[in-house]
């Protein structure tokens, strides 16, 4: 496995400015005040919540994760754009942390349309935006890496590159080569991964930080050493061994690496210095640990190996060799090669031509499983680079359609006359209101039937079932009695939420609370000063008391929040739970009672958002404009 050193760095970053001194200060005094009971202004949640996700990231990941989403929900709210990046990048972390790929995926382009949809609103600046965009492309790419899609991962390293160029970040600027090198070094291809290793070093050097000098070459080095360029090689390994020497206290994991490059440096042809080569392999063998990162320990053994062999010590070489590979075949690399190669040389000169002809026939097998291998994954990762390149390009050519169709309006505006201009817009208009008009009246229908049934139902079949309680309680038969007094009640809650009357009489919010005093484990809160017309309040009843069924029923939950607010532009409502939450795959198929409230939100210029998480409950918000 890669070492992914730009995730590294972000969060060390995120842990140095925001957990340490946190643990018994900030984080516990943030938590204390959203637990107290003062009343608290969202931006004053807003910032406690931030505390407390740098606080306890890496270090107890169920708060983390329950703080990230609480702090998402509000910025629907607030509409803090930036914010609600910062919470699905950072939800996206803890995915990553938990090898959830898949999940941190969705987060983290989640994050990316977030910040897309900051580019056109003036609250946010270029700033803000391309610090969003280089951690999440940063963020995407380890993603990737990790995940050995080597295409995509350098796909998404190189659209932070022109951020990290435009702001002269040139520690940034040399960890995306190095890792890019270290991507096409994986896949085989010594002369793309040089050319970024030599991008590195360059960055590096500039940047004035002396490890950003080093780091990328003690990858170019393997290159050279593999090509037998000594004198390269040389140039290139001796001032990273320099610094790593002087710093090996602090650098345990990549010390090791470069005096396993030492060692092979002396033993190169022509150039060969076997006490040198043999110091270096000591010094390296000493450093092996149980932490240390298995192509790390490999590159050692094979160092070490080499070193007996010019030695002819083939036992000790053989012992040295066998610990150079992966135990399971399936998890070979390119360096697993020539230490095939190594071992079926030992065992010619051990007499065990048995062993000699395995390992050569594991070399013919690895070099055609790996190049089969690359083929597949990269034909695989280039369809999802042509998909994402063919619908940037429809995006494109969308744009400039566009902006050709508003060249020619703006030229027929000015061509036509002020009657036709307005002709246009009378019928516009027109059609907007009898769209409107249309769903009011399908809403008036609705209304009056529900009214009748609901008075049926009260008013006939209720009154019936009470007579025949009564005649019950007349011949002392208590289990049937207690029945129907059930199947009343049942009745007459179903007649009044067919119709409530208080949300005639009293209006929405007034009507949202009885509502909630009747489902068990629900609240309800109203922020602002809630002014409805009739047919709006009727259509977030309905919309309500849906979600909340759906709750109850579907996800279980024995929690459930109900709020709405109301401001100079729109109305949202928004219904909680601690259900088990919409599963994966099910939001694009939802249900019919999903379906049904976006059909009625629609028909106001509405729109709903979801967000949920399996075991994690749901929230859902609709928006209304006024």
């Amino acid at each position: 496995m890669r070492t992914i050193i730009f995730f590294a760095c972000l969060v060390a970053c995120m842990t140095a400015h925001g957990y340490i001194d946190h643990r018994n200060a900030k984080v516990d005094s943030a938590e204390q005040v959203l637990l107290s009971n003062k009343h608290l202004s969202d931006k004053e949640r807003l910032s406690c919540y931030s505390i407390l996700i740098r606080g306890y990231i890496g270090k107890d990941g169920e708060k983390h994760e329950r703080y990230c989403r609480e702090m998402l929900a509000l910025t629907y709210k607030m509409d803090a754009k930036n914010v609600r990046e910062s919470a699905l990048y950072n939800l996206g972390l803890q995915s990553y942390g938990q090898e959830k790929y898949q999940e941190a995926e969705r987060y983290f382009l989640w994050a990316l349309a977030v910040t897309d949809s900051m580019k056109n609103d003036k609250r946010y600046t270029e700033s803000d935006i391309d610090d969003n965009l280089s951690q999440l492309y940063g963020a995407i790419g380890n993603l990737y890496n990790i995940q050995d899609k080597a295409l995509l991962a350098i796909e998404y390293y190189q659209k932070a590159l022109p951020i990290f160029e435009k702001h002269g970040w040139l520690e940034s600027q040399t960890i995306l080569h190095h890792n890019v090198a270290e991507l096409w070094l994986s896949m085989g291809n010594n002369k793309k991964a040089e050319a970024e290793y030599l991008k590195a070093i360059k960055t590096g050097e500039a940047s004035g930080d002396s490890l950003m000098a080093a780091l990328p070459r003690k990858g170019l080095v393997k290159i050279y050493i593999e090509e037998g360029d000594y004198e390269k090689a040389r140039q290139t390994i001796l001032p990273a061994y320099d610094y790593y020497h002087s710093h090996r206290k602090e650098e345990t994991s990549d010390y090791p690496e470069v005096l396993a490059s030492m060692t092979k440096l002396h033993l190169m042809d022509v150039h060969t210095d076997l006490a040198k080569a043999k110091a270096y392999a000591t010094e390296a063998l000493s450093l092996v640990n149980g932490e240390m990162m298995m192509e790390t320990q490999c590159d050692i053994y094979a160092a070490a190996t080499m070193v007996a062999i010019e030695e002819h010590r083939w036992q000790q070489a053989l012992e040295y060799a066998l610990k150079s590979i992966h135990e399971n075949d399936d998890e070979a690399t390119y360096g697993d090669i020539g230490c095939y190669e190594l071992l079926a040389q030992i065992y010619m000169q051990l007499g065990n031509k048995e062993q000699a002809s395995i390992f050569i026939k594991k070399v013919r097998t690895l070099q055609e499983r790996l190049s089969t291998r690359n083929y597949q994954s990269g034909l695989s990762q280039m369809e999802v680079l042509y998909e994402t390149a063919q619908k940037e390009a429809q995006i494109v050519t969308l744009d400039k359609q566009r902006s050709l169709y508003l060249w020619l309006l703006a030229a027929a505006i000015i061509a036509i006359t002020a009657l036709v201009a307005g002709f246009v817009l009378m019928v516009v208009m027109h059609k907007r209101k009898r769209a409107l008009l249309a769903a009011k009246v399908a809403l008036e229908a609705e209304t009056k039937e529900r009214r009748i049934l609901a008075r049926d139902l009260h008013d006939g079949l209720g009154g019936m079932l009470s007579l025949l309680r009564m005649k019950l309680v007349n011949q002392g038969d208590g289990s049937p009695r207690d029945l129907l007094d059930d199947i009343i009640i049942e009745l007459r809650r179903t007649a009044h939420h067919l119709m409530p009357e208080e949300l005639l009489k009293n209006g929405l919010a007034s009507a949202l609370n009885d509502f909630a005093v009747s489902v068990p484990g629900a609240i309800f809160q109203a922020v602002g000063d809630i002014h409805l017309e009739k047919d709006v309040e009727l259509v977030l009843y309905r919309c309500a008391y849906e979600l909340v069924n759906n709750a109850l029923k579907h996800a279980q939950a024995s929690s459930i929040s109900i709020q709405l607010m109301q401001d100079e532009h729109e109305v949202t409502l928004t219904v909680s739970d601690n259900g088990r939450g919409i599963q994966r795959g099910t939001v694009s198929g939802e249900g019919m009672g999903l379906q049904n409230i976006r059909e009625r939100i629609e028909s106001y210029n509405g729109r709903i958002d979801i967000v949920s998480a399996e075991s994690k409950g749901t929230d859902i918000n609709i928006i209304l404009p006024l």
